[in-house]
């Protein structure tokens, strides 16, 4: 089922064309003619092309293999957290065994040293993956800008539109796609010519270039 905040959405888009001339539109008086702006020979027959983003993030070398390191990080982070947590565990039922006072407080003292130890690691953690993740964006978006650009001007395209769109019969059927894909933002097209789909491509390209790297070091 289409959600209402989907349709109330299409709504104010069409509500919001009147809202900017400041006035509501007209109607057009019965048996007046409708008048047709002339577009400029320069727009007639201008190729588009298209590539899924989606399809793109998940199949580009460059990307997987970033993705790969930042999981590969992301778990060792976890396992150094386990160990400490462990450790912090095991403090803790010591200082609830303690035979004395003074070995009680001891104990309590390295807790709280040690509960400082973890969460100095956790807020540096935390900062190296965000500068990590915005280094990774930034690289894979300029590629994938570069070559779009490179591979438009070979193909004589005047616009190449990146698409969302589910890349398995799984996530077609995903109703938080479907959403997406119905919301006015999404300019989603329904229908490709495969003659105008670039993605295998653009696919091509990106990994012969991460290829061509890998092969040079």
């Amino acid at each position: 089922m289409v959600r209402w905040g989907v349709l109330a959405a299409g709504a104010a888009v069409v509500a919001g064309a009147a809202f900017v001339t400041g006035k509501s539109i007209p109607p057009r008086p019965p048996g007046e003619p409708v008048k047709v702006e002339a577009k400029a020979i320069g727009t007639i027959g201008q190729k588009t092309g298209y590539f899924n983003m989606a399809r793109v993030m998940r199949e580009s070398k460059r990307a997987t293999v970033h993705l790969a390191e930042m999981t590969e990080r992301q778990k060792q982070v976890l396992s150094q957290l386990k160990g400490m947590r462990d450790m912090s565990l095991e403090l803790q039922r010591m200082a609830e065994n303690a035979k004395d006072a003074d070995e009680q407080h001891r104990v309590r003292r390295e807790l709280i040293g040690l509960a400082r130890v973890i969460e100095d690691y956790e807020r540096e953690q935390a900062r190296a993956h965000h500068e990590r993740s915005g280094e990774i964006i930034a690289e894979v978006f300029k590629e994938i800008r570069a070559t779009t650009e490179e591979m438009a001007r070979e193909r004589g395209l005047a616009v190449v539109l990146a698409y969302p769109a589910p890349v398995t019969p799984r996530e077609a059927e995903n109703p938080a796609l479907m959403e997406l894909m119905l919301k006015p933002p999404a300019a989603h097209p329904f229908y490709l010519d495969p003659s105008v789909e670039y993605t295998d491509e653009l696919l091509q390209r990106l990994n012969a270039k991460f290829a061509a790297e890998a092969g040079g070091n």
